[in-house]
């Protein structure tokens, strides 16, 4: 039975349980898709259909005197893709259709977003990272950063999150990764193949469990003692900073 996006994006916020305020921006974008037309299944969706799309969210933003209908319609795109990306995982979709390049924008004051080539080049970087001082571990340090970078790009979750910056801060423990495919939380029905991560927010205090994908299983993985302990964090960034 073909899946309509409306369908997609209610099993993508269910499972994910992300913030009221997101929760109401992937509606809107929503609204817009039903403005547009709402005809086309997930499973027939196409670059082709992606851009109309874009394009037409990009025009009413101009007509309605939008000040920034570049930012309007990537902010679309953005939940587009995150959905359909997650179709893809949950294997509703065979494969992701190819996306048009994301509109020039006018960034918004007082935030500093990292382009896609930034984030790969610090990413790429921690393979040149030299062992730091009283560092012992038998994992190179490059690796918790490049797995922390994963983490944060994924799931957009603040530094304390990751690693304990604050007295307050709950940081990720290896108890919080499930490599099950049912989540731990029994009231979710949805079953990831790459297993589970729980963390919570640092400003809200809010949890979640998130279906990780392949990308955030290999680096966690690659991450993960022989034997874990329960109450030691996943990212040992810390040890590097205090040394």
């Amino acid at each position: 039975m073909p899946t309509t996006l409306k369908a997609a994006v209610a099993k993508y916020l269910s499972a994910g349980s992300p913030a009221r305020g997101t929760q109401d921006e992937y509606h809107t974008t929503l609204k817009k898709w039903k403005s547009w037309g709402d005809g086309v299944p997930i499973e027939k969706l196409g670059r082709k259909e992606i851009r109309e799309f874009l394009d037409w969210v990009y025009e009413q933003a101009v007509a309605d005197g939008g000040t920034n209908p570049g930012r309007t319609a990537n902010k679309a795109r953005e939940h587009l893709r995150a959905v359909i990306s997650w179709a893809w995982e949950q294997d509703l979709i065979d494969s992701p259709p190819r996306f048009p390049k994301p509109r020039p924008q006018r960034d918004v004051a007082g935030r500093h977003y990292l382009t896609k080539a930034e984030i790969n080049a610090l990413y790429f970087a921690t393979h040149k990272m030299e062992r730091p001082r009283g560092w012992n571990g038998a994992i190179p340090i490059g690796r918790y950063w490049r797995s922390a970078l994963v983490v944060f790009f994924n799931y957009g979750v603040d530094t304390g999150t990751v690693w304990k910056s604050a007295p307050f801060h709950e940081p990720i423990l290896w108890r919080h990764v499930s490599w099950s495919r049912q989540s731990p939380d029994r009231e979710v029905k949805e079953r990831s193949r790459w297993g589970w991560l729980f963390y919570r927010r640092v400003k809200t205090g809010k949890t979640f469990y998130r279906p990780m994908n392949r990308v955030v299983h290999a680096h966690i993985k690659a991450i993960m003692p022989e034997s874990p302990i329960a109450t030691t964090r996943i990212a040992l960034l810390w040890r590097s900073r205090q040394s």
